[in-house]
């Protein structure tokens, strides 16, 4: 493959090359070649007046951070500044300018033209296309590709690509072999960490804590979901699920001051002052950070470890603060929300723990950057907050839970219940992840950490999705037939494997 990827001279069959080999989710075996591709494409101009080819152009160059300017398609606009309406039959162009149109950054109309264009005239020919084609556009219209899952973007295009005429056999083989090892990969991880959690006793010694290992993997999985990070991988999960503990304590007031003390000063003395189920709370996380240090130290990478311990000290005194307003009933404006939730939401730190395993060499300077914060960040950490909130705020209010950014907007701007949602949604677009702007520079662990990023902000919607399945403490049920899907993909569900066979 690499050798056809070296070889590729002209640029349209370069570019659906490098696309089909994204989709089925090997990209990551060529990620030097993919790029000589695109810095190759990016200095020439794609065939003018075919739209297919434009949007495609496009699509790759701005996932991939390359600088390109949406103005490409203003060539298929007519006088009024509409898409001409002979593109509206031309499904493969449609499709290519829909998926690209979701790379727009919020000031760019063109795009959202682009996306209430194409949307539009795919939804009416889906019932003339053929079937393969016909569920790449639904799957599409449901979950764009930037919002798709990669394990899940392989797993839909494996089967559609089979049915090319033009297939790469070797490629398809290929693909279809490394998502078996991948998914048997997951599989062991999932063991280990499954007995690591056992073996801490959290779930069964403090029952209010959330059972939620399996999810916490997931959305860890899909931070890395190449083979050499599966160490990362396992640690990020263990933090996780420490993280989430935390923020499931509760007790009086006193108690929950006495227990942030005993994060804040990180001493064994002050494990004393808590009560019993704070004890062990408390021990488990030092207990397993110490590991995680003394594993670190060889290698002179147990500074990682201190960064995180610092973002857990933030969090915290920021679940404190939460707990005071809902003891007082407090409903904050949503600036100030914003301002402590930022934190509670656990983005920096969650970020921070995804460097915490890997083999590369990560120098303070980049988490030195992770805790600044920057825009990514708090875009990432911005949805986040909004998807939860608006997702789960009515099952969190029964609860007698602290007020969401929904009744914040409600009680600051004295709308109803209706627009605050629809309001927050449209802050939630205005930060999208797949809008972050091209770096002339990229530091190779820091371009990685966005991808990172990005990819753990589009699991959100699965994860949120679904009546607040996250929050709520009770055994996991898979609420659709995609959530169940999505589990048999990874090979977390014990008893279905979506595997492949060659």
């Amino acid at each position: 493959m690499k050798k056809i990827l070296i070889n590729a001279t002209d640029p349209l069959k370069s570019l659906e090359l490098v696309d089909s080999i994204q989709r089925l989710g090997v990209a990551y075996h060529f990620e030097k070649e993919i790029n000589d591709i695109l810095c190759r494409v990016q200095k020439i101009n794609i065939i003018d007046d075919d739209l297919y080819a434009v949007a495609l152009h496009f699509r790759l160059l701005r996932q991939q951070r390359y600088s390109i300017s949406s103005n490409v398609f203003n060539r298929f606009l007519d006088d009024k500044g509409d898409f001409m309406a002979c593109l509206s039959n031309n499904v493969k162009a449609l499709l290519s300018l829909y998926e690209s149109a979701y790379l727009g950054f919020p000031e760019e109309e063109i795009l959202e033209k682009a996306k209430n264009f194409s949307r539009f005239h795919l939804k009416s020919l889906i019932c003339k296309m053929e079937p393969s084609f016909a569920f790449m556009v639904t799957s599409a219209l449901e979950l764009p590709l930037v919002r798709t899952p990669d394990r899940l973007k392989a797993r839909n295009y494996i089967e559609i690509y089979g049915k090319y005429k033009l297939c790469n056999q070797k490629l398809l083989d290929f693909a279809k072999f490394d998502f078996n090892i991948l998914q048997a990969t997951y599989q062991e991880e999932l063991g280990i960490i499954s007995e690591w959690w056992k073996e801490l006793g959290l779930f069964k010694d403090l029952p209010f804590v959330r059972d939620r290992i399996v999810e916490s993997y997931f959305w860890m999985l899909t931070t890395y979901c190449e083979h050499c990070y599966s160490h990362a991988r396992v640690i990020m999960t263990k933090l996780m699920a420490l993280a989430v503990t935390t923020d499931d304590i509760y007790g009086t007031l006193e108690e929950l001051e006495l227990f942030t003390n005993a994060i804040e000063s990180w001493d064994l003395e002050k494990v004393r002052t808590l009560p019993e189920y704070m004890q062990r709370c408390f021990l488990a996380i030092y207990n397993t950070f110490k590991e995680i240090e003394d594993e670190l130290a060889p290698q002179h990478n147990s500074f990682r470890v201190h960064y995180l311990r610092d973002e857990l000290k933030r969090m915290a005194h920021a679940y404190l603060q939460e707990t005071k307003w809902a003891s007082e009933c407090y409903i904050p404006k949503l600036e100030e929300y914003v301002k402590v939730t930022f934190i509670t939401s656990g983005c920096i730190f969650i970020t921070c723990a995804s460097y915490v395993g890997m083999k590369e060499f990560i120098s303070k300077d980049i988490f030195d950057w992770v805790i600044s914060p920057p825009e990514i960040i708090k875009s990432f950490c911005a949805i986040g907050r909004l998807m939860n909130d608006v997702g789960s705020y009515q099952n969190e209010q029964k609860r007698n839970h602290l007020a969401s950014s929904v009744q914040c907007y409600i009680k600051e701007y004295g709308c109803s219940e209706m627009e605050a949602c629809k309001k927050l949604k449209e802050m939630k677009s205005n930060c999208c992840l797949g809008r972050f702007p091209a770096d002339k520079t990229p530091v190779k662990p820091k371009t990685r950490s966005i991808q990172g990023i990005v990819r753990r902000s589009l699991a959100k919607r699965p994860k949120y999705s679904y009546n607040g399945v996250w929050t709520m403490n009770s055994p996991y049920t898979y609420t659709t037939k995609q959530d169940m899907f999505i589990y048999d993909i990874y090979g977390l569900h014990t008893r279905r494997l979506c595997s492949f066979s060659i």
